[in-house]
């Protein structure tokens, strides 16, 4: 095994991997984007290891990708980009994907969602931030069960927070979960069904949502202890119903 290790380490990155990335960039490129000046170190070279390309992070033993950082990679394009998912499906070892700041508002296939990425046993951290997706994207997203932190802040999710869509899928692993800046009018009956679930950040949603979240409501939720206002970086426990409600920024802390 230790052989196998140090002679595929001379080759750089794996081919499948290599390809899924440059099949990526003609994606973008598709699109209009000039992904040879934002993503200048992906050549379609045999002999470049894409360990070394930009925004790529391979295992410094195994030279498997493990983190991809695409955030922005339309450069400030404001059209509603539709992806497709199916190519990042041979980057099994994939632990950290970061989509944020792309428009993406859908997918090419029209069956296609989230559970292309379900073969991805190992990723732990998805970012879809400041994109165009709905809330219909949540019962797909069940379907990576071995997410840790989901980020879906300053998208287009509104309406009562799905707890039909959370209990009947996954999420069984969730630790971290951002739903800032959508529109969602209340978030509470979900909870209970995040088993795992250590910190819920809600920044800026106070102004839209119909229900308070005092310490009242809260203390009814598994494991909930106190808040953390995001705005001054300050911990505590809630005592009183005024010390969670009223905050425009901030985030719920559970154990």
């Amino acid at each position: 095994m230790i052989l196998w290790i140090q002679i595929h380490r001379s080759k750089g990155c794996f081919e499948a991997e290599r390809l899924a990335l440059l099949n990526f960039k003609k994606f973008v490129v598709s699109d209009g984007a000039d992904a040879d000046h934002l993503l200048s170190s992906w050549v379609d070279d045999s002999m470049s290891d894409c360990c070394k390309w930009e925004r790529v992070t391979c295992n410094s033993t195994t030279s498997h990708v493990i983190e991809l950082f695409l955030n922005n990679t339309r450069q400030h394009d404001e059209n509603i980009w539709f992806i497709k998912l199916s190519m990042f499906q041979q980057l099994k070892e994939l632990r950290n994907l970061n989509l944020s700041y792309n428009e993406i508002g859908g997918f090419i296939d029209y069956d296609e969602g989230f559970e292309r990425l379900s073969e991805l046993k190992k990723l732990e951290t998805l970012d879809l931030s400041y994109n165009k997706f709905n809330d219909s994207i949540l019962s797909s997203l069940g379907a990576l069960t071995s997410l840790k932190s989901l980020i879906l802040s300053w998208n287009n999710m509104r309406g009562s927070f799905p707890s039909k869509a959370i209990r009947c899928r996954g999420f069984e692993r969730l630790e971290e979960l951002d739903i800032s800046g959508n529109l969602f009018n209340s978030i509470l009956s979900s909870l209970g069904a995040l088993k795992s679930l250590k910190t819920l950040i809600v920044s800026d949603m106070f102004d839209r949502m119909n229900e308070k979240i005092s310490y009242a409501k809260l203390k009814g939720m598994p494991g909930i202890m106190g808040y953390i206002v995001l705005g001054c970086f300050t911990i505590g426990k809630a005592t009183r119903k005024d010390d969670v409600y009223g905050f425009r920024e901030m985030a719920l802390e559970v154990v």
